[in-house]
């Protein structure tokens, strides 16, 4: 591995959940997958390295991201009404991102250091609420005039799973009705958006499929189901229309996948040489959530860690039915 530096010190006070979490994962203390370890082991290297690369660890940034989930609720099955509680691994990729920050070299300012996240966990973890999210605090909470907020899938119905979560969030959240409004909810409805009158910004679904993406000028992306884009048309357009902002994002998440073509693979590879230190881009956030090489997929005790929420979202007695199933049906072993 070709790392610039090194973890320095062990933990001794840890004042934020990000730290803490990337601790806990290094010293043993939550079960976790080999390259979500490297991601932990990252942020401790930076902390004692990073300003020499101009890199600034914000702690009120990354709570003031945190503490923005407070304001949302689930809408869906026994979690209905419930307000949204993140888990320390969701912690520690929501306050990585938000709270890692970058000195502009010329003017001094300071700006959101990762430009792209990409974050792989198994389905049923919790993925796209996360991201709706994710997608609201850009929309709404950011300090960014003007945003333009897409959620952004190869066919504009996937795009909308993510847009509708954050739409029933908004709906039961009394502060967020205040200042967003929508647009267009209808079941048939081609133009649905989200738009913030005070700025002027808006958060939109955009799928591949629509005749024409031009002109777009992104502050905040989310890619869904990243496996699934057969073409890297999509990611593309929205990398390059990223180029006017400040701080623009985008969060890329998806499951591993079967297309090892596509370019998501391509992502993915790119993300584990950054996490291993081959690749240095201080702009690239990685979190891939999977069981190591030499790991029995049977061992309940590996589950988590391709299953974080294992136990929250995830449930244990569903894992072990798809494990029953998957010993005896070829192909089932495979999705398992």
């Amino acid at each position: 591995m070709k790392h610039s530096g090194s973890i320095v010190r062990r933990r001794t006070k840890v004042n934020d959940p990000v730290t803490k979490y990337a601790w806990d994962v290094v010293e043993g203390r939550v079960v976790a997958g080999k390259l979500v370890r490297l991601a932990c082991e990252r942020h401790l290297r930076d902390l004692s390295t990073g300003e020499e690369r101009g890199l600034y660890w914000d702690i009120h940034a990354a709570k003031h991201a945190l503490e923005f989930f407070k304001f949302l609720r689930q809408h869906k099955a026994e979690w209905a009404g419930v307000p949204i509680v993140l888990q320390p691994w969701q912690q520690f990729r929501i306050g990585s991102v938000f709270g890692w920050m970058k000195e502009d070299p010329v003017t001094g300012e300071r700006y959101r250091r990762f430009r792209t996240a990409y974050n792989e966990v198994a389905r049923k973890n919790g993925k796209s609420t996360e991201a709706a999210g994710v997608a609201l605090y850009l929309l709404d909470a950011d300090g960014e005039p003007g945003a333009e907020v897409y959620s952004a899938a190869t066919v504009r119905d996937q795009a909308k799973i993510v847009w509708r979560e954050a739409m029933e969030m908004v709906r039961k959240s009394p502060s967020l009705r205040r200042r967003i409004q929508m647009v267009g909810i209808g079941p048939k409805s081609q133009g649905a958006n989200m738009f913030v009158p005070d700025t002027s910004s808006r958060f939109e679904p955009l799928g591949a499929d629509v005749d024409s993406l031009d002109g777009l000028n992104v502050h905040g992306a989310i890619v869904d189901e990243l496996h699934a884009h057969k073409s890297r048309d999509m990611w593309d357009v929205l990398e390059t229309a990223t180029g006017s902002r400040r701080q623009p994002l985008i969060w890329a998440i998806t499951t591993a996948g079967f297309n090892r073509d596509g370019i998501c693979y391509e992502l993915r590879d790119y993300t584990i040489q950054v996490l291993n230190g081959t690749v240095q881009d201080d702009t690239w956030f990685g979190y891939i959530a999977t069981i190591d090489e030499g790991d029995d997929p049977f061992d309940e005790t590996v589950w988590v860690k391709a299953n974080p929420n294992l136990g929250v979202s995830k449930k244990v007695d569903d894992m072990r039915r798809l494990a029953l199933k998957a010993k005896t049906m070829p192909s089932a072993l495979i999705i398992f």
